[in-house]
């Protein structure tokens, strides 16, 4: 709510700055930094929350349990039975630093698991942009691609 506030207000002070024929080589300094901070501010609230869901597809009996984290949200450990998701919103930080990283595990004939990170903005912003899926199958984890509107091979299961 802060952020829509500020840019609400830049936006109402700077065309004012830019109408003014006298001004100085200080006031086009403040000028152009206020520019860039609106810039950047209305990228980051128009970038909204971004969806992460985690569904499993291993097979029929086969429970798979999930735990993920940020630096910040502990979400907890979840135990998904076949078909069953887990999903969580969230909206990016600032520095463009969002990382939820993750531990699945099931057990075949023996533990397996895989570690990887469910959203990291750098990889994910331009990727799957603010819905990104994964799907956990018996050969592996794939990633959803909206733009192909295809799934991706990502990680194998390990012992």
């Amino acid at each position: 709510m802060l952020e829509t506030m500020m840019v609400i207000k830049l936006i109402h002070f700077y065309p004012k700055m830019k109408q003014n024929k006298a001004i100085s080589g200080g006031s086009m300094a403040v000028a152009s930094m206020l520019q860039l901070l609106l810039t950047a501010t209305l990228i980051h609230v128009a970038s909204g929350k971004v969806t992460v869901q985690l569904t499993n597809l291993i097979g029929y009996n086969n429970v798979m349990t999930i735990e993920c984290r940020s630096l910040d949200d502990d979400l907890g450990q979840h135990i998904l039975s076949y078909g069953q998701s887990i999903e969580w919103k969230f909206k990016p930080n600032f520095s463009k630093t969002t990382l939820f990283y993750c531990n699945a595990r099931w057990k075949a004939d023996v533990m397996l698991h895989v570690d990887f990170h469910a959203y990291e903005y750098m990889r994910d912003h331009y990727g799957c942009g603010s819905d990104c899926r994964w799907l956990f199958t018996i050969n592996g984890v794939y990633a959803y691609d909206s733009k192909q509107d295809s799934w991706d091979f990502r990680f194998s299961w390990y012992s």
